[in-house]
């Protein structure tokens, strides 16, 4: 039996969109590919967490580039990512949780977590996809949910 052969892990030369990258996964996900090779950038709402972090990868003499980003602004979101590069990795893994059982959740909290797990995360990947058709490029589009969506727990009912 001939066993397969792995393809190689080397990103050099490609670029990677992390989203959500102040934290958590996000920046798990973004030093594992800056590792890689990639040359990323870091997005989130929190600037000043994105500027710590691209300070410490850095120093790794990764290659980062932050921009401030809100997924939740549809509009303003397509129209960053139409004027960055055309990035053949994203890497979404922003996320927001509001807390309460199903009968006390209320309309802003619901929106508010349906606004950045569904809706921006959906129009965030579609700014992405249509840059890399209009250039003719192949890539990876990755978003990142919860095992929550599977279990359930108590008090995550809009979660």
């Amino acid at each position: 039996m001939q066993l397969p052969k792995m393809p190689s892990f080397s990103l050099k030369g490609r670029t990677a969109l992390i989203v959500g990258a102040s934290s958590g996964i996000g920046t798990a996900c973004a030093v594992a590919l800056a590792e890689h090779g990639a040359k990323v950038t870091l997005a989130a709402r929190r600037k000043d967490k994105l500027e710590i972090l691209a300070h410490q990868m850095e120093k790794k003499e990764f290659e980062v580039k932050i921009i401030e980003l809100d997924i939740n602004d549809i509009t303003k979101t397509s129209d960053t990512i139409s004027k960055l590069e055309t990035f053949d990795i994203l890497v979404n893994s922003a996320g927001i949780a509001k807390h309460s059982a199903s009968l006390d959740t209320v309309f802003h909290d619901f929106d508010v977590v349906m606004n950045t797990n569904l809706r921006g995360a959906y129009f965030l990947t579609q700014a992405v996809a249509k840059k890399l058709i209009l250039a003719r490029k192949k890539g990876s589009l990755i978003n990142i949910s919860s095992q929550m969506g599977l279990v359930g727990g108590q008090e995550r009912a809009v979660y």
